[in-house]
């Protein structure tokens, strides 16, 4: 499943008026495809251009992508 998707600004603004925030939005249907569910902790990583987000199960964190 592929979807384009818009990083929103989220957040305070600072004194120059920028954000230093984001959130992103994933429907109900884009998590059940990731076997996740609203609610679950989850792993995020930024690395080689890539946003990572993986379900938070310390026993199996996949560390090469």
């Amino acid at each position: 499943m592929v979807r384009k998707k818009k990083l929103s600004p989220s957040g305070a603004k600072d004194e120059d008026g920028n954000y230093h925030n984001v959130h992103l939005n994933l429907h109900e249907d884009e998590l059940a495809v990731a076997g996740m569910d609203i609610g679950d902790e989850v792993f995020v990583r930024v690395r080689d251009g890539k946003i990572i987000i993986q379900q938070a199960d310390e026993e199996d964190v996949e560390h090469e992508f």
